[in-house]
């Protein structure tokens, strides 16, 4: 089965927007394919959520509990430093300790990778989110 992390934005994005981010968190919640996740991501999002929208609290937890449920969780041990923002490293060590197919993002800084490979790992496949769902989330 294919398997998939989402960055924050995505989520986020799922959240208030149909679309193609939508489809990919719905789709992957459905049992398309396996939503990978880590708390580090987890966090952000509800920080985000909090800080930046003033999500309330009750529809935060509801979220990170869905999420919770229908993601493979990981607590990544590798560590990177591949990603001009480094904030966004994260998302790669989910993706590789959680053995994912595909990172799904609209960031710039990690489109830029576009294939992350390194010799002990096939690669990982950094696509945005309608060229996931073209590619690789109907698998």
């Amino acid at each position: 089965m294919t398997r998939a992390v989402a960055d924050t934005n995505i989520i986020i994005s799922s959240v208030f927007w149909r679309g193609n981010p939508h489809e990919v968190v719905r789709r992957g919640i459905l049992g398309e394919y396996q939503l990978v996740t880590s708390t580090e991501i987890l966090d952000e999002v509800a920080d985000k959520l909090r800080n930046k929208f003033q999500f309330p609290e009750e529809g935060i937890q509801q979220l990170i509990d869905i999420l919770l449920t229908y993601c493979h969780v990981v607590e990544p041990s590798s560590k990177f430093d591949v990603v001009r923002d480094k904030k966004d490293n994260k998302i790669i060590e989910c993706a590789f300790d959680g053995q994912a197919n595909y990172i799904v993002t609209g960031d710039p800084d990690l489109l830029d990778l576009k294939e992350f490979d390194l010799k002990e790992f096939r690669g990982i496949k950094i696509r945005t989110p309608r060229k996931f769902l073209e590619e690789g989330g109907s698998l």
